[in-house]
């Protein structure tokens, strides 16, 4: 095909499309822009990025961004025929620009030269056939006078190796026409709407590839759409370098650090402008603008200040194009501003030939659009009908600094109108931080950072019940404006991060809130090294006393660097429970804890830290300041029991709570711990499923009713203690110095026995017992009836006994009932997993309305049907 084009016809054309890029002088952005010839001739052009709108047959998933040349690549290879791609993006995105380097390179022999011919068809054009018919041939012969009739006629008949360009198909939403109308012949006359469906839609010209641009989204099965979605961090970084040159990376760090601009900066006609500001500021020595409000402020004051007009002028002009900036402004107030005002509001309009137009940037239209609250008192109030970025700039012209450059030119805002705002904003941070909803918290915080009034972000914060939810898909803004919104309070109860997985950057960020956090819940979390670093840096100079990272993913060193930075810290409280760690890591944790930490708690569970990690941390545990730590499921045995027992048994030990269930710590070890508990060392011991057997129960009796001894909980839970064990227990639990006030011994193979000799233990007097769980002992309810009996006892002291899976049925409910109500402390009975039927519940609803004291009655998992539901709702204080 492409031989059938002479090389002449085809470097004329070229040529002719190459002057046509260079001639072009539409406008990018506002302060005039820069044209696309200078952008393409002083090789300014940098790339834009796209995402697909669906999943590609190519591996690239939907959102996922790629650069617009690697698309334009894979989407029109050599070969192929018949490809449309479309490009959809608003205003500024850089479409046309694209479009016009695609046109360059083709002319200039770049790229996509297996296509003999590129041609632009004008969606203009088409439009103003109006009701005219006319052929695509005859038009396009018209447009390009330089290609004969002849070669014309080849090219259409043979379109495999044509790549046809539509920009600005958005102008087609004024076209219509009946799908029975498409036509298929390039010399056959149609109206403009038909010729361009027709070729949308592929029955004309089905073998010629096509490129469109559009601000919306075609919907039309056969194209595959792209959004260009701007320019990517890289991309940015290379635009402000072919801007600024050298000067590049400083003025880009300091756009980074305006507040609200550098989300923006995805806007190619917004960086243009934005470099424009900062180079006008920096020659006159004036201070860069502060946030995203203060540059258009700037950009306002200056397209004004050109003018040579008086303040009362300018106001008038930025009222009348406020009004233009309402979605639903008049014609006639757009005709009489254009008539008064045309040289003025062509800097911030594109005024098109049929006397319609848009705003040059969509973000001057929502800045005038939130100006307009500040000078038009008709606007009764602020309405929740609009953008975000109209709040934002709400927010900033409520502030001074941000708004002064934009007064010098049309003098002073509303105060009346400021006050509003502040009182508005008050009462929007009352009913949205209460709320549950993460992202109308983030926008809260924004508002507050873009307003910049600290005594309006501590008074509305302090009025409001904030709802501490989970802050876990914070971006690096969202971390700025929460910093800011703390740093003005003072502090911070809770920082929620749960499930977060924050960045470097973000976590740099929200340093400023971290310090002031009272407490940091990081739970199922991921933070890199470099993450764990800023942490630790906030952690060691700041005020949190409580650090939740249970269930994260923590890498290597992360233990160590927060370890480091723990010794000195203000940390109490450290729960690193399922977190993967290791023998090495307790090394880390040891020195830490040696070495003058102030923690009091320090959470293990479900580690594989194995005896090794627990001898690094038995060394610390005899001169450190730790009271309580959780080492349940931590593939420890007896083992290590010695060098725990230890330095437990030190003078200079302050351990008071062990938790050390689902270890095989075995009666060798609980032996050596029952030498801790006789030197009056421990307060609450757990050893819930650690193998134990009756054999260890002669020491730990022993321990329990020795002179030192001070231990208020015990925890001997899913031990074979059997019989003999559990009876040296009881036994001890009647000597006067034992000071035992909560036992649980559910799945100890308890007997009827076991449970008489409770029984005994709770009507002593002598018993300071108060919560007693022997649940999961198969008694029945011949066991249960010891305790019936002893909760009716005026000495049983006991407020919470658990009876869970005992075997019990609708027999002992009578007695079970008349005890509860003559027993002077209960207050909870668990009563789970038993055989009772809907004849006990009458008697046990009852039992709970008439009694005040109970609070709870657990009934799940019992024989009851749904006919007895309704009646157990009556009462909110049984479980079922």
């Amino acid at each position: 095909m492409q031989s059938e084009i002479s090389d002449d016809v085809q470097q004329m054309h070229k040529n002719a499309l190459r002057d046509s890029v260079l001639t072009s002088a539409l406008p990018s952005s506002l302060l005039g822009g820069q044209s696309v010839r200078e952008v393409i001739q002083k090789a300014h052009y940098t790339p834009l990025s796209v995402c697909a709108n669906e999943d590609t047959i190519y591996n690239v998933k939907r959102g996922d961004w790629e650069s617009l040349e690697d698309v334009l690549s894979r989407e029109f290879p050599p070969g192929s025929e018949g490809r449309r791609l479309a490009l959809y993006g608003g205003a500024g995105m850089g479409k046309t620009t694209a479009v016009e380097k695609v046109i360059w390179d083709w002319a200039t022999g770049v790229r996509l030269q297996h296509y003999a011919l590129l041609i632009r068809v004008s969606v203009l054009e088409l439009l103003t056939l109006e009701g005219k018919a006319e052929s695509l041939q005859s038009i396009l012969g018209r447009m390009y006078a330089h290609i004969s009739a002849e070669t014309l006629t080849v090219a259409l008949q043979r379109p495999q190796s044509l790549l046809l360009v539509l920009d600005g198909l958005e102008e087609s939403q004024k076209l219509q026409c009946a799908p029975s109308t498409l036509i298929c012949d390039a010399q056959q006359e149609a109206t403009g709407s038909v010729l361009l469906l027709s070729l949308l839609e592929g029955s004309l010209l089905p073998e010629a590839s096509m490129l469109i641009t559009s601000r919306e989204q075609v919907k039309i099965e056969s194209l595959r759409c792209f959004e260009v979605v701007g320019f990517s961090q890289s991309q940015r970084r290379t635009f402000f370098q072919n801007f600024f040159g050298e000067e590049s990376e400083r003025l880009l760090c300091q756009v980074e650090q305006t507040l609200g601009v550098y989300e923006q900066c995805f806007h190619p006609a917004f960086c243009w402008t934005l470099c424009n500001v900062f180079k006008a500021q920096f020659e006159a020595k004036n201070s860069p603008p502060e946030t995203l409000t203060h540059l258009l402020s700037i950009i306002t004051h200056m397209l004004l200040e050109k003018q040579k007009i008086n303040a009362e002028q300018a106001r008038e002009i930025v009222f009348d194009l406020s009004k233009l900036a309402n979605p639903v402004y008049s014609t006639s107030d757009f005709r009489s501003i254009l008539h008064l005002h045309h040289s003025v509001v062509s800097n911030f309009l594109l005024i098109k030939c049929d006397a319609t137009f848009t705003f040059l940037s969509p973000i001057m239209q929502e800045f005038l659009l939130a100006a307009s609250f500040y000078l038009n008192k008709s606007v009764q109030e602020i309405s929740d009908e609009h953008s975000d970025l109209y709040y934002t700039f709400l927010a900033g012209l409520s502030d001074s600094i941000q708004r002064k450059p934009l007064e010098d030119s049309i003098g002073s805002l509303d105060e009346s109108r400021i006050s509003e705002f502040s009182q508005w904003m008050m009462g929007l941070v009352t009913r949205v931080l209460s709320g549950g909803d993460e992202a109308k918290h983030f926008r809260v915080f924004r508002l507050l950072h873009h307003a910049r009034k600290p005594s309006l972000v501590k008074e509305s914060i302090s009025k409001s019940k904030w709802l501490h939810v989970s802050y876990a898909s914070m971006q690096e803004p969202d971390c700025a404006a929460l910093s800011y919104a703390v740093s003005c309070v003072g502090e911070m109860e809770h920082m929620n991060l749960y499930r977060a997985e924050l960045t470097d950057e973000q976590v740099q960020r929200l340093l400023p809130a971290l310090r002031l956090s009272k407490s940091i819940g990081l739970s199922q979390s991921r933070l890199s090294l470099a993450a764990i670093t800023h942490l630790s840096a906030a952690l060691a100079d700041g005020q949190t006393t409580t650090l939740d990272f249970s269930y994260s993913r923590l890498e290597r060193e992360s233990v160590k660097t927060l370890s480091h930075a723990l010794t000195h810290s203000t940390l109490q409280t450290l729960n690193l429970s399922g977190c993967s760690l290791t023998a090495a890591d307790c090394e880390a944790l040891s020195e830490m804890l040696s070495g003058g930490s102030s923690l009091r708690v320090l959470g293990l569970y479900g580690n594989n830290l194995e005896d090794q990690g627990l001898v690094h941390l038995s060394g610390a545990l005899e001169k450190c300041r730790l009271q309580d730590i959780n080492l349940n499921h931590c593939s420890l045995t007896a083992s290590s029991m010695s060098a725990l027992s230890s330095a437990l048994n030190s003078d200079f030990s302050e351990l008071r709570t062990l938790n050390l269930s689902r270890n095989a710590v075995m009666d060798d070890g609980m032996e050596l711990i029952s030498q801790v508990i006789q030197k009056g060392r421990l307060k609450i011991l757990k050893v819930f499923s650690c193998e134990l057997t009756g054999s260890c129960c002669s020491s730990l009796a022993a321990a329990i009713q020795s002179e030192h001894c001070c231990l208020i909980e015990l925890d001997l839970s899913v031990n074979d203690l059997g019989q003999s064990g559990a009876m040296q227990i009881c036994a001890a639990l009647m000597a006067p110095n034992c000071t035992l006030e909560i036992l649980q011994m559910a799945t100890c193979e308890l007997t009827e026995e076991v449970f008489g000799a409770l029984g005994m233990v709770l009507t002593s007097g002598v018993s300071r017992l108060i919560s007693l769980s022997v649940g999961l002992n198969d008694v029945g309810d011949a066991g249960a009836k010891h305790m019936w009996q002893a909760l009716r006892h005026k000495t049983c002291k006991l407020h919470h006994l658990d009876l869970e899976m005992l075997s019990l049925t609708d027999a002992c409910v009578k007695e079970l009932c008349e005890s509860v109500a003559a027993s002077s402390h209960l207050s909870t009975l668990i009563l789970k997993n038993n055989v009772m039927t809907d004849s006990s519940v009458p008697r046990l609803v009852k039992l709970m309305l008439d009694r005040p004291l109970m609070t709870e009655l657990n009934l799940r998992y019992n024989d009851f049907s749904e006919d007895v539901f309704e009646l157990m709702d009556t009462c909110p204080k049984i479980i079922y």
